[in-house]
């Protein structure tokens, strides 16, 4: 046989196994490979799928080991800060080495999620009650918020993915553990901590076949298996921040004072954050739909924060912010890191808005306030270019982004 045929003969029956044998890890860096090589157009539509007889679920699916604490923190805090006092209230018949601000309200919570063309991401909205505290302790421990959230007295705080699918056929569950202690060093400068977590069920429906990759597997994962079965996972939110708070009024702390003040207090230092949901490799909105994936997001960077406006009858904004570096987790051994060329980095945003107004129902003592409020932010992770050319257009191809928000209303009581 001539050796031209031969090779011929060799390669039609090498290619194609070739082509079989790709794994999922190889399928992941060629695409984003190929999208971060692309230049920045619309990305093609993907292709429909053809119309097929519905296949009926066997049963929810799970890919991940949910971890959720159900505790969350703040720094916000309702103090306004200035030594011009606008009104005799708020009245409190404490003494003023032991003040004290109860708070219990009732909200509507949602997570809006990214979307797939291949994977419908729903996350349940909410009802909570809650009942908060913030105290002025003897001038030496500002306790800017003590919190607790919760649609019901029974929060979702499991760790295996099993009981997180039977959390989801229940009614939705959601709860928030909030505080922030700060220490005073000075009448300026104090020292604050806050820790946030929420939890929320979390469903992904295929609109086509998918392999539903669970956290244990392997990079090297091959010939997986693809399903019109739902993915059923508990989704959490965390926030980590350390740092100082600064006022520059000098005056004021976590407790409701009617004061105003030019200069609002700051927030800067250290900040972390990680969340959780189903998840498909996602630039630019171009998507990888073979692969439906339990998602861990995390971040690391620097944190800021302020209050603007508060005290009594006035509209008071609450606003914080993280930036830094992120990683994405597609499995417990494999990152979208380190499938991204060496000139690219994974970086994050994280931020979160919050404003109302305090009505005075009653002036006490004690002093008894209404106080609607609103909140929203969220998170966007993106890639990050390190070696630009003078003549290079500045691209950041976004990799993921979620939005929460929350409306609420509540009565405090100034002790």
């Amino acid at each position: 046989m001539p050796l031209r045929l031969t090779l011929g003969v060799v390669l039609m029956v090498v290619a194609p196994r070739a082509a079989i044998a790709q794994t999922m890890r190889d399928a992941v860096k060629e695409h984003v490979k190929d999208n971060l090589q692309a230049p920045p157009n619309p990305p093609a539509p993907d292709p429909v799928p053809p119309k097929k007889k519905a296949v009926k679920p066997s049963g929810p699916v799970t890919g991940a080991k949910a971890g959720n604490p159900d505790a969350t923190w703040s720094f916000s805090s309702d103090e306004a800060t200035s030594p011009r006092i606008v009104s005799a209230v708020p009245k409190r018949p404490l003494s003023p080495w032991l003040q004290l601000d109860l708070k219990v309200d009732g909200a509507y919570r949602g997570w809006l999620p990214q979307q797939y063309k291949s994977a419908d991401v729903k996350v349940g909205g909410y009802y909570t009650w809650s009942v908060e505290l913030r105290g002025k302790l003897f001038k030496y421990v500002n306790l800017h918020r003590g919190y607790y959230e919760s649609n019901s007295l029974a929060a979702p705080r499991t760790n295996e993915a099993a009981v997180a699918a039977q959390v989801g056929q229940h009614l939705p569950k959601a709860a928030w553990l909030l505080a922030t202690v700060g220490v005073p060093i000075s009448k300026a400068w104090e020292p604050t901590v806050r820790y946030e977590s929420r939890a929320f069920n979390t469903s992904a429906t295929p609109r086509i076949p998918v392999c539903i990759v669970d956290r244990g597997a392997s990079g090297d994962l091959q010939d997986c298996p693809k399903t019109m079965n739902k993915l059923n996972i508990v989704s959490g939110f965390e926030t980590f921040t350390m740092g100082v708070r600064y006022n520059h009024a000098k005056a004021g702390g976590p407790v409701i004072q009617d004061h105003a003040s030019k200069i609002p207090p700051v927030f800067f230092g250290l900040g972390l954050m990680s969340y959780t949901k189903p998840y498909q490799v996602t630039i630019n909105g171009n998507t990888l739909q073979d692969y439906l994936f339990d998602g861990r997001f995390r971040g690391a960077g620097l944190a800021l924060g302020t209050n603007l406006g508060g005290g009594v009858r006035q509209l008071f904004v609450d606003a914080d912010l993280q930036v830094g570096l992120g990683q994405v987790s597609l499995t417990n051994s494999l990152t979208l890191n380190e499938l991204t060329p060496g000139d690219w980095l994974i970086g994050y945003a994280q931020g979160n808005v919050t404003c109302g107004y305090r009505f005075v129902l009653f002036e006490g003592p004690p002093t008894i306030f209404f106080t609607p409020v609103a909140s929203g932010g969220g998170a966007s992770f993106h890639f990050v270019k390190t070696k630009q050319n003078a003549d290079e257009p500045q691209r950041t191809p976004n990799l993921n982004w979620d939005f929460l928000w929350s409306v609420r209303a509540a009565i405090e009581v100034a002790i």
